[in-house]
């Protein structure tokens, strides 16, 4: 559903698009870019950059974490050792 009123959104746009012209389609260009070049939303944009760049490492950091995690978890079931991956076998009685 969402499919169909997508590509109906689309058709309509094309069919407003090719009977307003070139020329409004030019205007809006250069409105678009003059707004998304402005001082305000390019330091938003810089703003959302380094937030994302932060939010990224920091996920970085708990995946590293949690891999290790499971790998050390891993190694105690499989009875493995973390670095020298050489086996421990359990000695009989």
């Amino acid at each position: 559903m969402k499919v169909i009123i997508f590509v109906a959104g689309v058709a309509v746009g094309f069919v407003i698009g090719s009977r307003a012209g070139r020329g409004a389609y030019e205007n809006m260009r250069r409105k678009w870019q003059g707004i998304s070049e402005s001082d305000p939303v390019q330091k938003v944009k810089g703003d959302v950059r380094d937030l994302a760049g932060r939010a990224a490492s920091d996920l970085g950091d708990k995946v590293s974490e949690a891999v290790g995690k499971a790998s050390d978890k891993l190694d105690e079931v499989t009875g493995k050792t973390g670095a020298t991956g050489s086996t421990t076998t359990p000695t009989e009685a």
